[in-house]
């Protein structure tokens, strides 16, 4: 006969409060992950204004000055640079889920589409998980912000912007992407890679999240221009203020690829716990049921053996 040999009450008891207790950690968790998940959301929205009005000003520059169109920042570089970087926006803890692993391996298909191409490619990292990425996978780190907090602000990002417009004015790339996790909804994050420069309006508009209906809902009639009619006069010249100008509009479009990854990062988390409190749950509950079970047995057991005990004296 095979024998099946059940743990005892006290080993079972010992796991349900073990269990509970870490139960109690993820449920925690889960609570702290949904109320910065909220913080981030209503953080990216309030950014929304600015990133339209800098889109307004870029539509009117580059509708109205062709100096422009001939800028670096527009064309590109033209110094031969076999080059590019991409900005690494990845999460700075695990308990995320997938997460990570879905930015990384498209960034590493990237990356492979880069090297087919011929160029060489270079990771700016923001958050300590891509940096591990990039070193365990052999990508050369050309700079690590992994010290940027879950309160980051516009302020925080300066030095990022800098490396990346100073290393684009030198030459050193020929485009600078940046790879984030966008945020649909609370059970769906996307990965997206981006190109930043040259400046493309498309993928501004993207990274921004601007639609026709938000546009017109901040700028008015939406229909590149200004709602009120305004028109701009540049000084010195348009192309003097589109050079002053891209720094600002990397910084928006650097930002809410952060908020937008943050969001992600804190849904993904919220998910990831309250799937880790349900299981836990239920193996307290299948813990509960092999705890009744071996006490039955004990007690039949017992009850067996007085019975056998009186029917010896009798």
């Amino acid at each position: 006969y095979k024998l099946i040999c059940m743990p005892n009450t006290r080993e079972i008891k010992r796991r349900i409060k073990s269990v509970g207790n870490i139960r109690q950690i993820t449920r925690a968790m889960q609570l702290v992950a949904a109320s910065k998940m909220r913080r981030a959301q209503r953080r990216a929205a309030d950014s929304d204004a600015y990133a339209y009005g800098a889109l307004d000003i870029l539509e009117n520059l580059t509708r109205k000055a062709y100096g422009v169109k001939e800028h670096h920042f527009w064309k590109g570089n033209g110094k031969g640079s076999g080059k590019q970087a991409i900005i690494l926006v990845a999460a700075n803890r695990g308990f995320c889920g997938g997460l990570n692993i879905t930015l990384f391996s498209k960034v590493m298909a990237f990356v492979k589409k880069i090297k087919k191409a011929g160029d060489e490619a270079e990771i700016i990292t923001v958050g300590s998980k891509g940096r591990i990425l990039a070193r365990k996978t052999g990508l050369k780190i050309a700079a690590d912000f992994s010290d940027f907090g879950d309160k980051i602000g516009i302020k925080d990002i300066m030095p990022l912007v800098r490396v990346a417009v100073g290393d684009y004015r030198a030459g050193d790339y020929k485009k600078i992407h940046i790879a984030f996790t966008r945020y649909v909804n609370a059970l769906v994050q996307k990965p997206e890679i981006r190109q930043i420069l040259p400046i493309e309006i498309e993928s501004f508009k993207e990274i921004a999240e601007i639609d026709e209906k938000m546009k017109k809902q901040i700028l008015g009639n939406g229909n590149g221009g200004t709602g009120n009619g305004a028109r701009y006069i540049f000084e010195p010249n348009p192309e003097a203020t589109f050079e002053r100008l891209v720094p600002h509009l990397l910084e928006i479009e650097i930002y809410k690829a952060i908020l937008e990854h943050q969001a992600s990062e804190h849904s993904a988390r919220m998910v990831a716990m309250k799937n880790a409190t349900d299981k836990a749950g239920e193996l307290i509950d299948d813990l509960r049921l092999a705890y009744n079970q071996a006490r039955q047995a004990g007690i039949t057991r017992e009850i067996a053996e007085v019975s056998a005990g009186a029917a010896d004296v009798v």
